[in-house]
């Protein structure tokens, strides 16, 4: 929470011979084609990562595997999703966010008010779990902020670096790793190098005065440095975004080096590095809206605590890692990464930008009191260093794995409270608690140094008895040691010193069996466990709180098939949470505690079906359940269903899409908050706060690629994104309340069109 009003969280293999060996003795792989060989062959690691993917059917354009925005591998052994570099590359924009991306699975949302990816977006949402409840992981690194493990979908890639991604909703077994298990994972996977060696500079042009420039090299495989590949990718992106005076503009730096160091070993060397700064809102009230439209942002005026430039983010990330994979023969494979990322984020906001709170005093330089515009700066950084180790011995019953996961993260937080004074800037706030010494701030809302320790050991089994089946048993013991040296600790504006382990064992179990080489199913019963995140921290004396991290038990089952023109699959899913956490009381008097339990439970689905002659329909789906046991109140921010459908042409060099994204109602929270700013009243339901009514978005995509029949010629790539077709402006949630109690209403973004180019050059 930046201020006083509800913010909710806007915020390898190469193409050598020697790469597709190891893929090949570890799993079989996803297998190539024509347009995505170079990507993620093996899905990121020789050793499974804890996605549940390792296999799938031979896709080839025109199928149904191949053609599906999203569908589940055959070798899913739990309700698993996967969105392939064909579709990232086709159907979505180039400012799209890795959350965009995410949403085109069933029972994922997210909100995207300043148009696609050019905003911090509403922490998607799956299966009615928030952001902070389940794992965002990148090349199979878990990442995020130490103090509620919430993720920042602007603030470290692009979608132009996304190989694919897989979204498994579900604890995962035992070798799945990260603080927040329990709700499920999204994984990030990168590109991979290609085999040809080319140089693509690209561009996107679009509404909202957004474009993009870029150049993507390749070096294909160095024979002279013993088959050594790279891709490197340079981007900026710039645009004034949907909503008014809410600037974004990005430069991102992407490098991954796979160097063969002999017949059995693979070393993959990966540099990310962003830079951003933007202009954010924090949603519009009924009267803004009446007077000056859906779109409104931010103001013009400096006297106003709305002013742009008074709401501002300077963000700069940058994460690396070295990966050394190996297969040893007979049956012993290992998967080693050593990581580091950071983040850096300095920020500013008017303590109100609606107004509620007019002026604030300050001691000025010349010793005497001046009014002004009362404004928050905030600055959060944190590294973390973590590494990944993983052992596997391929044996005649089955498969024998060993591995653990350890991170240390340090964060610092700072917010303060300052005063806008004409002619004199931006001054510290010395009207309030604690009193100032000469050259300190002021009035310090925090002030904290924070620390998070993580080890996750973990055995598993995966045992098969018979042809088809294989039964899966693992344990993995989860620690975490939080840390918290709070000069002014949020909340409370005191000292705070705190030190507290945790510890679970997490047994999980499944059953997989393949009918044939088309059709499986499977069974999982598993525990996740999450660490409490700082707010339980937010009261004088913490140690007095006797808070219990929250837990679930998971129940799925369900089933995959493919042909290639039919790609089915479905599941049943019933999740009991525990220690469900709230915030209690009021005022000073507001703290965090276990509430009892919950009940999370749906049914999802997913399909796509050739029609011939290069037309493929598809839809997914999911029907979602939330609500508090005893009381029966629905969980707030959990829509309660999801559905992408449409259909897709892709032959001739032609690829042309038209999709439905559809998001059920949800419950916001807020007392008051309906559908419509204009509405008289909110729909019935039995929840605190008000109800959102289902709304849908329909995007169409179109693209040719010259010379695509051509080997000799460069096959010059031309596509166009046209975004909320419909122009649907509708109020779909609302981001809390202001200090008047007016409701900060949010709406999608319009219409919005983007042409991009790609001219890929060999050399």
């Amino acid at each position: 929470m930046r201020n006083r009003f509800t913010r909710r969280r806007t915020l390898a293999r190469a193409c050598s011979p020697l790469a597709l060996a190891l893929s090949l003795a570890a799993a079989p792989a996803v297998a190539q084609t024509a347009s995505d060989a170079p990507v993620n062959l093996d899905l990121g690691s020789v050793l499974s990562t804890g996605t549940g993917v390792a296999a799938d059917l031979v896709q080839t354009p025109g199928t149904a595997p191949y053609e599906a925005p999203s569908k589940a591998p055959l070798n899913s052994s739990q309700p698993t999703s996967q969105v392939t570099r064909n579709t990232i590359t086709n159907m979505t924009t180039g400012t799209e966010s890795f959350a965009d991306i995410a949403r085109l699975t069933p029972s994922v949302s997210t909100i995207d008010p300043n148009g696609p990816g050019l905003q911090e977006s509403n922490g998607p949402v799956l299966r009615g779990f928030q952001d902070g409840q389940y794992n965002v992981t990148f090349d199979g690194i878990p990442f995020g902020d130490s103090n509620d493990f919430t993720h920042h979908s602007t603030s470290f890639f692009t979608a132009k670096q996304i190989g694919q991604m897989i979204i498994d909703r579900g604890p995962g077994t035992a070798e799945t790793v990260g603080d927040a298990t329990f709700g499920g994972t999204m994984s990030i996977r990168t590109i991979n190098p290609s085999a040809q060696r080319t140089v693509t500079p690209y561009g996107e042009w679009g509404s909202w005065d957004t474009n993009i420039g870029g150049v993507m090299l390749n070096t294909g495989s160095i024979q002279s440095a013993n088959g050594t590949s790279a891709v490197v990718d340079a981007e900026h992106l710039q645009s004034n975004g949907g909503k008014t005076n809410t600037p974004q503009e990005r430069s991102n730096f992407f490098g991954k080096v796979m160097i063969p160091v002999n017949t059995g070993t693979v070393v993959t060397v990966m540099v990310d590095y962003n830079k951003l700064f933007q202009s954010f809102d924090t949603g519009a009230t009924a009267a803004q809206m009446a007077a000056y439209g859906t779109d409104y942002g931010n103001s013009t005026d400096p006297t106003s605590q709305g002013y742009y430039k008074y709401n501002t983010d300077h963000i700069t990330t940058d994460m690396e890692y070295v990966d050394v994979q190996s297969n040893f023969g007979n049956g012993w494979l290992y998967d080693g990464k050593l990581y580091t990322y950071a983040y850096d984020h300095r920020g500013m906001n008017g303590l109100d930008p609606t107004q509620g709170i007019t002026t604030g005093n300050v001691v000025t330089t010349t010793g005497t009191t001046a009014s002004g515009v009362p404004l928050q700066k905030m600055e959060m950084a944190y590294r973390s260093f973590g590494t990944i180790q993983r052992l596997q011995k391929n044996l005649s019953f089955g498969d024998v794995k060993a591995g653990l996961w350890y991170d240390w993260q340090y964060n610092t937080r700072f917010q303060g409270e300052y005063v806008y004074v004409a002619g004199q800037g931006v001054l510290p706030n010395y009207t309030g608690y604690p009193s100032p010494t000469p050259g300190n701030y002021g009035q310090i809302d925090r002030l904290q140094h924070n620390q998070l320790y993580t080890l996750q050991p973990y055995a598993q089994l995966d045992w098969k008895p018979i042809d088809g089946l294989t039964v899966t048993a693992g344990l993995k013991y989860n620690m975490f040691r939080r840390t918290m040296n709070a000069p002014y600790n949020q909340g409370t504006q005191t000292a705070l010193g705190f030190d507290h382990t945790w510890g679970k064992l997490l047994p999980s179990a499944e059953v997989k069996y393949a009918f044939n080489p088309n059709f499986t199913v499977y069974a999982q019963a598993a525990e996740g466990f999450l660490a409490p995140n700082m707010k339980i921290l937010y009261i004088p004396t913490p140690s007095n709180n006797n808070f219990k991290p929250m837990t679930t038990i998971n129940f799925q089952v369900g089933g995959t098939y493919q042909v290639q023109n039919l790609a089915l699959s479905a599941d049943v899913y019933n999740i009991h949470f525990q220690n469900y956490m709230q915030k209690a009381g009021s005022g000073t008097n507001t703290y965090y505690t276990n509430i009892g339990g919950a009940i999370y439970r749906g049914i999802e689905g997913e399909a796509a079906y050739t029609l011939g002659y290069g037309v493929t329909a598809f839809a997914n789906a999911g029907y979602n359940q939330a609500f508090r046991t005893g009381s029966g109140d629905y969980i707030t921010q959990a829509p309660q269903g999801t559905a992408n459908f449409g259909m897709i042409y892709d032959q001739n060099g032609i690829y042309a899409s038209v999709m439905d994204q559809w998001t059920g109602g949800e419950y916001s929270g807020t007392s008051g908050a309906i559908n419509s700013p204009w509405a008289n009243s909110p729909a019935g339901g039995k929840s605190p706060g008000g109800w959102y009514d289902p709304y849908n978005v329909v995007n169409l995509a179109v693209a040719y690629t010259f010379n695509h029949a051509d080997p000799y010629r460069t096959p010059v790539k031309l596509k166009l994104n046209v975004d909320n077709l419909t122009n649907n402006r509708k109020a779909i949630f609302d981001q809390g309340t202001d200090g008047n109690n007016e409701i900060l209403y949010t709406n999608l973004a319009g219409i919005g069109a983007f042409v991009n180019l790609e001219v890929p050059i060999n050399f």
